[in-house]
């Protein structure tokens, strides 16, 4: 995330913009949020591009192909408004690397990761092709990984399988290297190519190189078209999946649904599917988000958040944003270019024998709820404002939350600390009555001794750190739905309770010793069983509770 600079706008539609995700040939791409405190992609186009009709028709498209899918594995579309002065579509923010990213980064992946990369891409191929539609650009800046399974994003050139070709009949569109044959040819496109690139980044996966190698774009469509893939590190059954998928003839490519069987065959579900860097990675950008947050004031709600297409109007306005009635369907991701969460999506370039590469996109994209598809909804009912399904896997937010509300995040852990002092407030009665009659003749009249037989204090800061542990321990289940700035609040706050239990703990051992050392000083008196509470509080309290200070000072400074 890179901070904003003077040609960045502050807001698109309705939504406030926080920092810059990336830039590519196509437009910007942003960090935003809601009035309701929602955090959103937003894809903004370049303002020379908005004037071109044919580029809006290629938009309004990408629009129409991300909201008719509802699959899983795929990404939903939030809110878009394809007429605007400058068209803008905004998806909810998930900080998955991209395929591309993470394999350059860390290396393959390994083979339960391949299965279920095979398995979540065939079933959100699946559902793409059931929606008639053809993604046309499958490749490994277009694949994300989320904790739940892949992410399949960008449907800037998707086009329906019966729709007249808008590019013009001979022109290249894709991506050298992953697109098919048939397509490199500029022959008719079906559901059949995006097998074939399918297949060529399941190769890149397993092997960190495209199946057809490197070198210009010229060099790639012919070996693309008339040489065999290089599957060199690809073994066993899965090889020969990818074998199939990268035929040269459409009809001797095997059907999704055929591959989505194999995969869930040899799917893991145990663990996480991704290797531990990729979690690391996909863990820092939460914190990231979470600290991007927590740095933006929120704004005062002022009425409802507008639905899908409804743009920066409070009411839709005919031709403007979402269709109602429509679903959200999957974002196509927007471009990008030097960042670290991914590079964006190029504007698709028709030529007359090839097509530049394509930069990938950045991660903008929500964790879709797979689901029986619903019959669409005509009428006022048709414009509710839409919401980031989940597949039951934490969001970005829920992620950054975990992590806050874990170790010291934990008020109940405070037991520890107060249990002693609930010892100490009972055995206190009987050691005072005691201490009372068999003063010590040298501390008597110290003020140290006449402050501990005065314990007015014991009781009251014991309830108030009580109060405090159950009323942090609440406020902790909410967390996912108050605004950013409470979540720093009550992380301040837990630190200040730390402190506190350490420091009233304290004051109880010194208590002790100051009125257990005048009752135990006369031969009648000996030890008082608070000795057997006060000496594991002093050797594990004094070993633990330099630690819990520091980091409760760390926590309270970062909050």
């Amino acid at each position: 995330m890179r901070a904003l600079t003077e040609s960045d706008p502050r807001r698109v539609g309705p939504y406030r913009i926080l920092y810059r995700l990336g830039e590519g040939g196509m437009g910007r791409v942003y960090l935003g949020r809601s009035r309701g405190g929602r955090t959103v992609a937003l894809k903004v186009v370049h303002g020379a591009l908005a004037g071109d009709p044919g580029f809006r028709t290629r938009f309004a498209r990408e629009v129409r192909a991300a909201q008719s899918l509802r699959g899983a594995g795929t990404v939903p579309v939030l809110d878009a408004d394809p007429d605007a002065e400058v068209p803008w579509l905004a998806t909810a923010y998930v900080p998955g690397p991209a395929l591309s990213d993470a394999v350059l980064a860390h290396g393959p992946l390994p083979e339960p990761a391949l299965w279920r990369l095979l398995s979540g891409l065939a079933h959100a191929l699946d559902g793409v092709h059931r929606a008639g539609l053809v993604h046309r650009d499958v490749k490994p800046s277009n694949v994300l990984l989320s904790p739940s399974g892949p992410l399949l994003i960008d449907f800037g050139i998707a086009r329906s399988a019966d729709e007249t070709a808008l590019t013009g009949t001979g022109l290249v569109v894709g991506s050298p290297g992953f697109m098919s044959p048939e397509q490199a040819e500029g022959r008719t496109v079906g559901p059949a190519a995006d097998l074939f690139s399918l297949g060529a980044v399941l190769a890149f996966a397993a092997t960190g190189r495209g199946p057809f190698g490197g070198g210009s774009v010229a060099e790639l469509l012919y070996r693309l078209v008339h040489h065999e893939p290089d599957l060199a590190g690809v073994e066993g059954p899965f090889a020969d999946l990818v074998r199939g998928c990268l035929a040269k003839r459409p009809d001797d490519r095997p059907a999704v649904a055929e591959l989505a069987a194999a995969a869930d065959a040899h799917r893991e579900e145990s663990g996480s599917w991704l290797p531990a860097p990729v979690v690391a990675a996909i863990a820092q950008k939460a914190e990231e988000l979470l600290n991007a947050e927590a740095e933006s004031e929120p704004e005062p709600e002022r009425g409802p958040e507008p639905g899908p297409g409804r743009g920066s109007e409070s009411r839709p306005e005919p031709g403007r944003g979402t269709e109602p009635g429509r679903e959200p369907g999957p974002e196509p991701a927007p471009p990008a270019a030097g960042t670290g969460t991914g590079t964006g999506t190029s504007t698709p370039t028709a030529v007359t024998t090839v097509l530049p590469q394509s930069a990938p996109p950045p991660p903008t994209a929500v964790l879709p709820t797979p689901g029986p598809a619903r019959a669409p909804v005509r009428g006022p009912a048709a414009v509710p404002r839409a919401r980031a399904s989940s597949t039951g896997v934490p969001s970005a937010r829920a992620r950054a939350v975990r992590v806050l509300t874990a170790g010291l995040g934990r008020p109940l852990l405070g037991l520890f600390y107060l249990v002693p002092m609930a010892a100490f407030l009972v055995g206190g009665v009987d050691l005072l009555s005691r201490a009372a009659e068999y003063p010590s003749l040298s501390d008597q009249t110290q003020g140290p001794y006449q402050w501990a037989m005065n314990d007015w204090w014991r009781v009251p800061a014991t309830l108030l750190l009580v109060a405090a542990m159950a009323g942090l321990q609440s406020y902790r289940g909410r967390l996912l739905t108050v605004r950013p700035g409470r979540v720093r609040l009550w992380s301040a706050g837990v630190a200040l309770y730390w402190i506190a239990l350490i420091a009233v703990l304290t004051l109880h051992l010194l208590w002790f010793l100051f009125v257990e050392n005048g009752y135990d000083s006369y031969d009648h008196g000996g030890e008082h069983w608070l000795w057997w509470v006060a000496i594991p509080v002093m050797l594990l309290g004094g070993g633990i509770s330099p630690l819990v200070l520091v980091m409760a000072l760390v926590r309270l400074f970062r909050a």
